[in-house]
């Protein structure tokens, strides 16, 4: 980031969450999804491995949690001063808080004193207010272990990387199952 857009960032009303640190096990095999398919050949392994990456992706997004633990800095800035900040984070299944810093300038930045508030599958940050933009780096996700990801998932995860190789993006949520999968496992469920 340069110092030009750093500095807008700073002064703006800007909210980001990146993923700073995740594993590179994947929610499915590859082999199941090529088996799925019936693909006998291993020149498109490395395409089949993004699709399972993008159908993951798409799961994640509709029941806004990650299936797999990852590491995120959230950084949440309000132009207004408020002398007790409740900062809801954006991703669920939140497993815990590494660290709540202002960041003071491009090149500061100060450990700040928090607490967590857990209200079911939302979790949020309390601090005692700043005008400096917050950092937040915490992990969230279902599970580090292949072994215990939710079968429905890796299903659901199987069905949509099928319906991208076969199909267009826009009718890969269509499915009912799909559909069905991702409301049962989103913190609310919408009809």
């Amino acid at each position: 980031m340069s110092k030009e857009s750093s500095k807008k960032f700073l002064k703006g009303n800007k909210i980001m969450n990146i993923i700073t640190k995740q594993s590179n096990k994947q929610v499915l095999d590859l082999q199941i999804l090529k088996d799925h398919l019936r693909i006998d050949h291993d020149h498109e392994d490395s395409y089949l491995k993004e699709i399972i990456s993008m159908a993951t992706d798409i799961l994640e997004k509709n029941i806004e949690k990650p299936i797999l633990i990852k590491t995120y800095t959230y950084v949440f800035h309000n132009d207004e001063f408020i002398s007790t900040r409740r900062i809801p984070l954006p991703m669920n299944q939140v497993k815990s808080v590494v660290s709540v810093q202002k960041i003071i300038n491009d090149r500061e930045k100060e450990k700040i004193k928090f607490s967590v508030e857990n209200n079911g599958d939302k979790t949020s940050i309390i601090t005692n207010g700043t005008k400096y933009p917050v950092e937040i780096v915490y992990t969230a996700g279902i599970t580090d272990k292949e072994t215990e990801i939710p079968k429905d998932l890796q299903f659901a995860v199987l069905q949509i990387a099928k319906n991208i190789y076969e199909c267009s993006e826009e009718d890969v949520l269509e499915s009912k199952y799909i559909k069905h999968i991702i409301n049962s496992n989103r913190t609310l469920n919408i009809n």
